[in-house]
């Protein structure tokens, strides 16, 4: 299970946006700021994409298959955030 963490500012306020994605299971579990947002799988997983506000600034969420891995990006008002983990 790949676990990756997203921590960034928004209006000077701090946020984390934390995944769960499980390779073989296709589940997902999306976090912000301690609050669940979405608990979802896929049967066959080729990815997904994933909106939300934050703060009322559009984020977006993607969960890109590529072959037997993953690619996971965080992306808040347009703007691409790396991931400390």
């Amino acid at each position: 299970m790949a676990k990756k963490v997203w921590t960034f500012e928004v209006e000077g306020q701090r946020h984390v946006v934390e995944l769960e994605h499980g390779y073989w299971s296709g589940k997902r579990d999306i976090v912000i700021d301690g609050v669940p947002f979405e608990s979802s799988s896929k049967i066959y997983d080729t990815g997904s994409v994933h909106h939300f506000d934050i703060s009322g600034v559009p984020c977006v969420l993607r969960i890109e298959s590529k072959l037997l891995t993953f690619d996971y990006e965080l992306y808040v008002g347009g703007k691409k955030v790396t991931a400390s983990k």
